[in-house]
């Protein structure tokens, strides 16, 4: 299982520019480079702790990561903070196009350009699915639990005197 997945871009804005991963597998930590829809890893190299299966499917999760890194660049912001009409604005780039909505109760108001007129049924379907699950992710990073009786004598252990 990955983790600790983080990207850099290296050479912004340049004709170089490149995509620096790193990322924790197995109990080590491995870093590489994504261009051009390629892996380029560094010292130390997975292919020489792990079998051609493994590589493929470590692989194989590095680039759907990137993918949705490079292609989505999901930004979201508050609208209305802290008042009855708050919503979660948000922006992502889907197939070269930049796409820009509102998220409120789970619905999708998508502003202009509507992405209905440049995808297909099924893309569409993929585009809205992405971003309900950036969007619970994001409402949720910072949602913690918190027990209620928390440094209390719970009121069933509680001992009535007289």
């Amino acid at each position: 299982m990955i983790q600790n997945f983080k990207v850099k871009t290296l050479f912004k804005d340049q004709i170089h520019e490149r995509q620096q991963f790193t990322l924790s597998f197995e109990g080590a930590t491995y870093q590489g480079i994504f261009h051009n829809e390629d892996i380029q890893w560094f010292y130390p190299q997975p292919h020489t702790k792990f079998e051609d299966r493994d590589i493929k499917a470590l692989e194989s999760k590095v680039y759907e990561l990137m993918q949705n890194y490079i292609h989505q660049k999901f930004k979201v912001k508050p609208l209305f903070e802290d008042q009855v009409h708050e919503r979660q604005q948000f922006t992502l780039s889907f197939e070269g196009e930049h796409y820009h909505g509102i998220f409120h109760d789970e619905e999708i108001q998508w502003f202009h350009p509507q992405p209905k007129h440049n995808l297909e049924e099924e893309d569409l379907q993929d585009l809205e699915s992405k971003v309900y699950k950036l969007m619970q992710n994001h409402i949720y990073q910072d949602f913690k639990v918190k027990p209620f009786f928390e440094d209390q004598l719970h009121e069933s252990q509680q001992q009535i005197t007289y």
